[in-house]
């Protein structure tokens, strides 16, 4: 080989190894800006994805409110991947907080596939149901959080979601038992007395079976709620100044609380879920006393 086949054969391999250095600087560059993109997607942090979260919601309603059922689509398929971001971020909550999350993300998918679902079939009330079951799964997550963590930085605190909590705990209390309702000690229609009959009540994510009950004014009743769904859940009934309860009951997933109840009133009471965001989610019905 000449000096000159030579020097031309370097002057190939470098422009070929140039050129492969720049490609590979591209594809780095193309891959960096997917990666930013999803950073958007998601935001930075537990604050980042949480707004993420409530923006996509937002995007969907506003959907809704404008008849554009079949954008829909698109905008809810975010919701599960920004929920598993939310997750991921949040090493720094407690365990059983933690756990509490997960269980309420794994209610995305079906909310997400009930929202596709209406907005094929144009249901627009149908579709506004499901949104107020996804404002349910995004309460769940969001009280199990302190406010600040779920600022986009620390030092922008959350404020829409700190007013929120505090309208929450300056209505009901700040009560044990339902995060954000008042629980006496003992219900005000709590009784010693042996029952005259029994009355078992389901709960599931989100509902009451059956959803009214009835009792007999000044009789003894019993009351058992068995919760066959996947989050905690109450039953409660205020009486009618709405300051104290007269039944409150509150079951962790499979568990069941009961207890022996005398309301000597009779009327219609609304029987509520008072974990926060289950009566947003339609998790309501009624209980009947009916006159002796």
């Amino acid at each position: 080989m000449t000096r000159i086949q030579i020097a031309g054969w370097v002057v190939a391999v470098t422009c070929a190894c140039a050129a492969g250095a720049v490609h590979a600087d591209e594809g780095h560059a193309g891959h960096e800006g997917m990666e930013h993109g999803m950073e958007q997607a998601t935001g930075k942090g537990v604050g980042g994805s949480w707004s993420a979260m409530r923006a996509t919601r937002d995007a969907i309603a506003a959907d809704i409110d404008a008849g554009k059922l079949s954008e829909i689509h698109e905008k809810s398929e975010a919701l599960v991947p920004q929920g598993q971001a939310l997750l991921e971020r949040s090493t720094d909550l407690a365990a059983g907080k933690r756990a509490r999350v997960e269980s309420a993300l794994k209610q995305l998918p079906g909310v997400v596939d009930a929202l596709h679902d209406a907005a094929d079939a144009g249901k627009t009330d149908e579709a506004r149901r499901q949104l107020k079951q996804l404002d349910g799964v995004l309460e769940l997550v969001r009280v199990q959080y302190p406010p600040a963590a779920l600022a986009t930085s620390a030092s922008e605190p959350d404020h829409a979601a700190m007013g929120h909590e505090m309208a929450m705990h300056g209505e009901h209390g700040s009560g044990a038992g339902v995060p954000g309702h008042a629980h006496a000690a003992k219900p005000l229609a709590a009784v010693d007395a042996a029952a005259k009959s029994t009355i078992a009540v389901a709960s599931g994510d989100f509902l009451f079976e059956p959803k009214i009950l009835e009792l007999r004014a000044g009789e003894p009743t019993r009351i058992e709620l068995v919760n066959q769904g996947k989050v905690e859940h109450a039953l409660v009934v205020s009486e009618p100044s709405g300051k104290r309860d007269w039944i409150h009951l509150h079951a962790a997933p499979g568990a069941t609380d009961a207890g022996t109840f005398q309301i000597d009133v009779p009327g219609r009471y609304k029987l509520l879920c008072m974990v926060a965001g289950h009566t947003e989610a339609g998790m309501v019905g009624e209980l009947v006393v009916k006159a002796r």
